[in-house]
């Protein structure tokens, strides 16, 4: 009876410890990533970096490169995207250079444009 007791108990804790560890994502991590590319050196591609993360980020709603979203990963990842598009939309500039959006959490690309 007292192994009995003991094999229960000790699935129980198992179990338990399993659970705390799975998370439960209300929260998905994001990085804006905007690299200029030749042409562009020194202070022009600083100047095109600083004026395209201004656009996206205002676009995203978010005031930094790295930011979070509540809510399912799939909706998260398309309300990024809209934004995205809707940033890329009110680019008025040239430039070259790749802009990027992932998601940490889930480690994937959300979106990804190519500016040549």
């Amino acid at each position: 009876m007292l192994m009995t007791l003991a094999a229960v108990l000790c699935c129980t804790m198992t179990m338990a410890v399993f659970a705390a560890c799975e998370k439960d994502h209300d929260g998905y991590d994001y990085r804006l990533i905007v690299e200029p590319k030749r042409p562009l050196v020194g202070l022009d591609a600083q100047n095109w970096r600083n004026n395209v993360l201004e656009i996206y980020e205002s676009a995203l709603g978010v005031g930094s490169e790295e930011f979070t979203k509540q809510g399912e990963q799939e909706q998260c990842d398309k309300e990024v995207l809209e934004a995205c598009k809707r940033a890329e939309a009110s680019l008025r500039f040239g430039g070259t250079g790749e802009i990027v959006v992932e998601n940490t959490t889930a480690r994937k690309t959300v979106y990804r444009r190519i500016m040549q």
